[in-house]
């Protein structure tokens, strides 16, 4: 157990109100991981036993977190601090991941009426392609992420890198064209994905299947679509 002297001017004596209030946000840290994708970590920690703070946390292959680690440094600080001015964090910080990547982050302080027990911390990794990004948050994007508790692409094959890639590339292309209606986004990749020859690559439509959140038969379809009348972009 850590003997950081601040823990014990942090522990809080935990009731049931206080258990549920930080219970209640678990929901709230599963939603913010699906919208921000998997670039984003994001930690439930409470101040029961600031020792084992760490109650939540999704994407945590950022930092390398798991349950039951204890506050860092900087959230210690910047708890000491709203006991001492009852005032919410009002500034992003910088940090770094496990890896040495910049992160923005943010802390938020749960309270049961003017009383810290817990935090919310969002970490977001600077270092994502911006492929990945615009694919994150395109128009089109399903919205169905996948939440990673502590694994990334390190341990990708590379072909699995090379499909990837490809879709990244068209997904970008495909989102920047306003001549193609957000409807049919999904299709126009395929057909990208199609001229570049992926799918000639064994096992390619499962990949941009599970990529796009498609099905192997939706895929195929368009496919065969694009085979028998090549498209050409919308005017």
């Amino acid at each position: 157990m850590s003997t950081n002297p601040d823990f014990d001017k942090l522990r809080i004596g935990f009731g049931p109100v206080e258990r549920k209030i930080i219970e209640s946000h678990r929901g709230i840290v599963d939603g913010i991981a699906l919208f921000m994708g998997t670039h984003c970590e994001v930690a439930l920690l409470s101040l029961e036993e600031p020792e084992k703070a760490l109650v939540m946390i999704r994407n945590g292959h950022h930092t390398n977190r798991e349950v039951g680690a204890p506050l860092t440094e900087t959230a210690a600080e910047l708890l000491l601090k709203f006991q001492q001015t009852g005032r919410q964090p009002d500034s992003c910080y910088t940090t770094t991941s496990s890896k040495g990547a910049p992160m923005r982050s943010v802390f938020s302080v749960i309270t049961n009426g003017d009383r810290p027990i817990g935090l919310l911390n969002i970490n977001f990794n600077m270092n994502v392609p911006l492929a990945d990004f615009i694919s994150t948050f395109s128009l089109f994007s399903s919205g169905q992420q996948e939440i990673r508790p502590d694994t990334d692409r390190t341990s990708t094959s590379p072909v699995d890198d090379l499909v990837h890639q490809a879709v990244s590339e068209v997904v970008q292309d495909i989102s920047r064209d306003i001549r193609i209606p957000n409807h049919e986004k999904n299709k126009y990749i395929v057909f990208g994905l199609q001229e570049k020859g992926i799918f000639d690559i064994k096992g390619a439509v499962m990949m941009v299947a599970d990529e796009l959140k498609l099905s192997k038969f939706t895929i195929y379809s368009y496919i065969r679509e694009m085979r028998d009348n090549p498209p050409g972009p919308s005017s």
